[in-house]
C-alpha cells in the first residue's frame, strides 16, 4: 500500500488508519500459462460454452518476477460521480481504494500522462491490454476464483462493488434468457438490496481471487481503457486518420515507435500495445496471445430485439469487443450492464 503520509513510521502488527491510505496494490507474479483454443474465429454462427482452468507455473526464467498491479483508479477528493469526471493530467488525483468514485471522462492520453507520473520510482503506467490479460487469466487459474467474476453494479461507479444477485449477465446453463435480453439481467442502483461493498460476503464474489486480497472491477463499473492500440492502415500507433479518435494523442507527433501529447511522447514502446488495422470489430485473429481477447472465442454476433448487436464471447456469454477503425483503443469491464473479463 502506499500512505497519505509516509514521514509516519508503524510497527509490526500496528494497524494503518484508512485515512492514511492512498493506494492499495496487489503483487501478479510472473507466470507462464498452457497455450489454449489457438482457432480462427471468424465467421461462426453459433456461440459455445468453454471456460476453463487455465494451467499455469510460477517464477519462469528470472527471479525478478513481479510488477504491482492496480486497476480502476478512483479520484481523490472527489464526493459525487459527477465531480469524478474530470478529464485532466494530475497524477495527484489517483486513488486506488475501494469504495471510492471512478476516474471517469477521461482521455487515453491523460490517463497515461496520471498514471505514467503518478509513481516513477516504481514504473507506475497505464495498464496494458496483455496487464489485463495476466490478472484475467490468474483469476481462472487454480490460485483464482476460476468462476465468472461478479459484475460491480454500483450506479454511483464506486469501486469494489458486487452485484448481488447472481447471475447478472451472460450464460449460465440455467439462466440462458440472460444472453436473450442482458438489460433483464442486470439491477444497478446503490442499495444493499442491490449492490454491495469490497468486505461483505457478497462483495468478495467481484474480486479475482473470492477474498478481499484479489483485484477488483474486473466486471462492470466504468468502462476501462487500456494503453493498447490499433495500429492505422500505414502500420503506425497515429492517431486521427482513419479512425474517429478523441484520445487525445491527435496531432502531427507520431513515428513507427512512439507518439506524443502535447509534445510529450511515450519514452518506450514497453508501455502500449500494438493491434494490426481492421476495417471491421469482429477481426479476433489479430489477438496478442496472453491478452484475454481471441482465447475466449469462438464468438457470435447476436442481434437483439432492440435491433443492438453484441459481440458474445465462449466464456459465460460475456461481451468480446476488439479494436477495429471506429474505435482504436481498447477498453475493458464494459460498464454496469454489460460485464465482462474478457
Amino acid at each position: 500500500m502506499i500512505l497519505e503520509d509516509e514521514s509516519i513510521d508503524y510497527q509490526n502488527g500496528e494497524e494503518i488508519p484508512e485515512d492514511n491510505i492512498e493506494s492499495y496494490f496487489v503483487w501478479i507474479p510472473r507466470y507462464k500459462y498452457q497455450l489454449f483454443d489457438m482457432g480462427e474465429y471468424e465467421g461462426l454462427t453459433t456461440i459455445q460454452n468453454k471456460p476453463q482452468i487455465i494451467d499455469i507455473q510460477f517464477g519462469v526464467d528470472t527471479t525478478n518476477d513481479s510488477d504491482n498491479s492496480c486497476k480502476t483508479p478512483g479520484i481523490s477528493g472527489a464526493s459525487t460521480t459527477a465531480e469524478a469526471e474530470v478529464n485532466v493530467n494530475d497524477s495527484s488525483k489517483i486513488q486506488i481504494k475501494p469504495n471510492v468514485y471512478s476516474w471517469r471522462g477521461i482521455q487515453v492520453a491523460n490517463a497515461h500522462l496520471s498514471s505514467y507520473n503518478y509513481k516513477r520510482n516504481l514504473d507506475s503506467h497505464m495498464m496494458k491490454n496483455t496487464e489485463w490479460g495476466a490478472v484475467a487469466y490468474l483469476q481462472h487459474s487454480a490460485y483464482g476464483s476460476h468462476t465468472s467474476v461478479r459484475i460491480n453494479n454500483n450506479s454511483d461507479y464506486k469501486t469494489g462493488y458486487s452485484g448481488v444477485y447472481e447471475p447478472t449477465i451472460g450464460y449460465t446453463g440455467t439462466n440462458i434468457s440472460c444472453n436473450e435480453s442482458p438489460n433483464a439481467c442486470n439491477e444497478y442502483g446503490t442499495s444493499d438490496s442491490i449492490t454491495q461493498s469490497w468486505n461483505t460476503l457478497v462483495g468478495v464474489k467481484a474480486s479475482t481471487t473470492g477474498n478481499i486480497s484479489g483485484i477488483y472491477d474486473m466486471s462492470g463499473g466504468s468502462w476501462e481503457y487500456m494503453m493498447s492500440v490499433m495500429l492505422n492502415q500505414e502500420g503506425v500507433p497515429c492517431s486521427g486518420k482513419e479512425q474517429n479518435d478523441n484520445s487525445g494523442f491527435n496531432g502531427p507527433y507520431c513515428s513507427s515507435n512512439d507518439f506524443k501529447s502535447d509534445g510529450i511522447e511515450i519514452p518506450r514502446k514497453k508501455y502500449y500495445d500494438e493491434y494490426h488495422f481492421s476495417l471491421v470489430e469482429d477481426s479476433y485473429n489479430r489477438r496478442i496471445l496472453g491478452d484475454a481477447t481471441g482465447e475466449i472465442g469462438p464468438f457470435f454476433s447476436k442481434i437483439y430485439a432492440n435491433n443492438q448487436q453484441r459481440y458474445i464471447s465462449s466464456w459465460y456469454g460475456d461481451e468480446g469487443r476488439f479494436v477495429w477503425k471506429e474505435e482504436e483503443w481498447f477498453n475493458r469491464s464494459n460498464g454496469l450492464i454489460v460485464g465482462s473479463v474478457s
